[in-house]
């Protein structure tokens, strides 16, 4: 996988970074070898990749960089409802075993139909395909742009650079995991586990300087964005269940079937609050420190 180089400035690092994920963007959107559904989902993730470098450099240049950022999300999002479908078939999937261990197996052949004939009635229903990817196409041409022009603080900047951009999103999942363990709204939830992917994909950006603690990282960070992931799904599901019950037959079964999913999501709550604590424990300045000296080493050995 691409990374930055310790031994080229940002001005020039970045950019050429941001440009591979965004060419493999366009090239997934464009020709679709694997059908619609496979280039919508591995284009998402080139972009999530982006947005997790640019809030890596974001503070030097917010003016002109947060909107480039955003504007690849509002990209991504536009692309959501093909692929939301999709991700609902394979958390039914998913929650088969689940079901079967709660003594509710009959359950999970239904639901998985149920979600399969919505995905196959989305699909039917969808716009062309050229009217959903080319406006992502087009914005991935312009953030590369955009990024050729942005400012990422001067070379001899770099480590320290570096080191805040980890540093902010390591703060910023610190204050949402407080909210989470006060309870927090499913969005919470939601944005905890955009800190660990954009943890996951800068570890994998930033191993020159320090690669087996960056690979511990990315690992831990990895297990945490599944986790939540999964019971994102469950909650897209339980809003689905209680939005189109048609979908899913009797009431006392829709009844029995949300009660297991609230139980399965609070058992995968419990599991990432865990893990992200220890993710973001305390003592990121010390950490700060210790990836710009490491980050510097590194680009003297270039």
């Amino acid at each position: 996988m691409p990374k930055l180089d310790p031994g080229k400035p940002l001005s020039r690092s970045v950019p050429e970074l941001a440009r591979h994920h965004l060419d493999a963007a366009i090239e997934q959107l464009d020709e679709q070898r694997n059908g619609i559904e496979t280039a919508v989902h591995q284009g998402r993730k080139h972009l999530k990749r982006v947005r997790a470098l640019i809030r890596l450099v974001e503070h030097c240049d917010p003016k002109h960089l947060k909107p480039t950022r955003r504007a690849l999300s509002d990209a991504a999002r536009s692309l959501s409802e093909v692929r939301d479908a999709t991700a609902l078939v394979e958390c039914a999937g998913g929650l088969a075993s689940y079901l079967e261990g709660r003594n509710a197996g009959d359950m999970a052949h239904p639901l998985k139909e149920a979600v399969e004939r919505r995905r196959d009635l989305l699909a039917l229903e969808a716009p062309s395909l050229s009217r959903l990817t080319d406006p992502v196409i087009a914005a991935c041409r312009k953030a590369a742009q955009d990024l050729e022009g942005a400012f990422f603080g001067h070379r001899d900047e770099a480590a320290d650079v570096l080191a805040e951009g980890r540093s902010r999103n390591h703060r910023k999942a610190r204050a949402t995991l407080e909210v989470c363990h006060h309870g927090g709204h499913p969005e919470s939830f939601h944005d905890l586990r955009k800190c660990a992917q954009a943890t996951m994909f800068q570890a994998g950006f930033l191993s020159d300087a320090w690669a087996f603690a960056m690979a511990a990282e990315a690992d831990e960070a990895k297990a945490l964005t599944d986790i939540l992931g999964h019971e994102h799904d469950l909650e897209v599901l339980n809003i689905l269940l209680h939005s189109e019950p048609h979908l899913f037959g009797a009431i006392a079964d829709r009844d029995r079937l949300a009660e297991l999913i609230m139980e399965r999501r609070a058992a995968l709550r419990h599991d990432a609050m865990t893990i992200a604590a220890r993710l973001y424990s305390d003592g990121a300045k010390r950490e700060m420190k210790r990836f710009a000296a490491l980050w510097q080493l590194a680009a003297a050995k270039k």
